[in-house]
């Protein structure tokens, strides 16, 4: 199946929700954000053909749980979120390792190293500098941070690694993923408790929606690269 008018309905539901956090409007928020995650599940559904990668189907159970966590603005939220989006993370990582594990180490060169090397340098002050700030806010959930902004760390240098060293759809999807995922949580964070811009809302949104379309066009591309191998070992 062509999956279409899910996708349709997917970006449409997008276009509502970033108007209503733009304009300011809390029912169409309350009417739309519900509806992201569903409706690119049902376009992975009618694209896999019913076949289920239960990695996928875990996180954006996860992703929806928090979401809604956050639309309705629960007391200590923080607290519950973090631990639900540690485990989304960790099984998108189990993924990347997977496909990370097909590379040679011959074939790292150096300037896939100095590469590696830049992108490992940005991630880690994008950690640390977040970590630094939410540490005077957040107390007493420190370690919980820590591991937290590890996965999300390693997320983003497996991505880098694949994407560099073998550059792929498949490798790029992964990065493409794995950038929206730091930059929703980033700017969440430094819009939430440090900086009142507007605009960092709006990225924060819009990243965060359009991962779930990275999210599932790699697994989708993984199934079927998959599929291509199973086939060719049969004969």
């Amino acid at each position: 199946m062509s999956g279409k008018p899910a996708l349709i309905l997917y970006f449409t539901v997008i276009v509502l929700f970033m108007i209503s956090i733009v304009f300011k409007i809390d029912e169409l928020s309350l009417l739309t954000k519900p509806v992201i995650i569903p409706s690119i599940f049902f376009y992975y559904t009618q694209k896999n053909e019913g076949k289920m990668n239960w990695y996928y189907l875990l996180i954006v159970l996860i992703f929806f749980i928090g979401d809604m966590i956050v639309l309705v603005d629960l007391e200590n939220s923080f607290r519950v979120i973090v631990p639900m989006f540690i485990v989304s993370y960790g099984l998108f990582l189990k993924a990347l390792i997977e496909d990370s594990m097909k590379i040679r180490l011959s074939e790292i060169k150096s300037p896939h190293l100095f590469a590696l090397l830049l992108c490992l340098f940005l991630l880690l002050y994008l950690f640390i500098s977040s970590l630094d700030l939410l540490m005077e806010i957040q107390e007493g959930t420190v370690w919980l941070l820590i591991i937290y902004g590890t996965v999300l760390l390693l997320v983003g240098l497996v991505s880098s690694l694949n994407y560099i060293i073998n550059p792929t759809r498949l490798s790029f999807l992964m990065i493409l993923t794995s950038l929206c995922f730091v930059i929703s949580d980033v700017f969440f964070v430094l819009k939430k408790y440090f900086l009142e811009a507007e605009m960092l809302d709006y990225i924060s949104n819009l990243a965060q929606a359009l991962s779930y379309f990275f999210l599932t066009r790699y697994f989708l591309l993984k199934s079927v690269s998959k599929n291509i191998l199973n086939d060719d070992a049969a004969s």
